[in-house]
């Protein structure tokens, strides 16, 4: 199939788009034992706590990219109209914004891959090639994954693990603060805009039970949240990223207050929801 064609190349570009806690690969990942792995001479500024709190937070928290897999089970069709326009690529002039809208375009390649729309998935693929080429990220993904894709291609569950590895596999590339700020900011942005694409399916549910998965959904990103916010607080310095951090707490404040998923309500999702889908539309529209 066309699409499956398309994953080979999605798959060595997706840095940001899942993190994961998968540190073995599964039998069915055929490694690429001809990969060879380039060193990085960059002298090493990181701290070990810094690394340590990227870690853990890319560790704990669900792949964003794999929960748009959950999809499927709660919308009545595909929209490509939830997605960020690929025409607004040009308003992005910052590193922050750069790296920001990686991940938000990382994640609408996903959502237009699990629904095999490889028209949407080209569209987005520029998109993300040309903000990785930005931000100096293509070529680490490449030495990272090397061929193991192509040789997956017919097994998407596959593709989508290896997906989820890129960022555990990715300490040798994440040698510098400067790095770590981009990753830690693209695989925010990807967290941002699965969690947005999701509270917009709320909108128009599939049926009942769908609504309480979303709302389940929601509820548990309360501890997810609290990780990314204190990974992102490790570079508070930064003009944009403390304004970021200044926007996602009280999203993360609102969750938090909900002892249960059960007591989250209509009127308090709407609420957090709405939150949620305004943060993300101006980071997107850049205003």
């Amino acid at each position: 199939m066309k699409i499956i064609k398309l994953l080979s190349l999605t798959s060595l570009i997706l840095l940001a788009a899942c993190g994961g806690n998968k540190e073995n690969e599964n039998q069915d990942i055929v490694s690429d034992s001809s990969n060879v792995t380039v060193k990085d001479t960059t002298p090493i500024t990181v701290s070990d706590t810094t690394k340590f709190k990227f870690d853990f937070a890319i560790a704990n928290i669900p792949s964003p990219a794999n929960s748009m897999n959950q999809i499927k089970d709660f919308q009545h069709h595909y929209d490509n109209g939830l997605l960020n326009d690929v025409k607004n690529l040009s308003k992005y002039n910052t590193e922050f914004q750069k790296s920001l809208n990686l991940g938000i375009y990382n994640i609408d390649m996903a959502y237009a891959m699990v629904n095999d729309k490889g028209e949407d998935v080209l569209k987005y693929m520029k998109n993300v090639m040309m903000l990785s080429d930005k931000l100096g990220l293509k070529s680490a993904v490449d030495v990272m994954v090397g061929k193991r894709a192509e040789n997956n291609l017919s097994n998407r569950d596959s593709l989508f693990k290896i997906l989820d590895e890129i960022f555990v596999k990715s300490d040798s590339y994440l040698r510098t603060n400067e790095r770590v700020y981009t990753a830690a900011t693209i695989f925010a942005g990807s967290w941002l805009e699965s969690l947005y694409i999701i509270c917009r399916t709320a909108e128009n549910p599939l049926d009942n039970s769908a609504e309480i998965k979303i709302h389940t959904h929601l509820w548990e990103q309360r501890l997810y949240l609290g990780n990314l916010i204190i990974l992102l607080n490790d570079f508070k310095d930064q003009k944009e990223c403390a304004e970021l951090i200044a926007e996602l707490k009280p999203i993360h404040e609102a969750i938090n207050s909900i002892p249960q998923a059960k007591l989250l309500d209509d009127a308090k999702f709407d609420a957090i929801s709405n939150s949620i889908k305004t943060l993300r539309n101006k980071h997107t529209s850049n205003n």
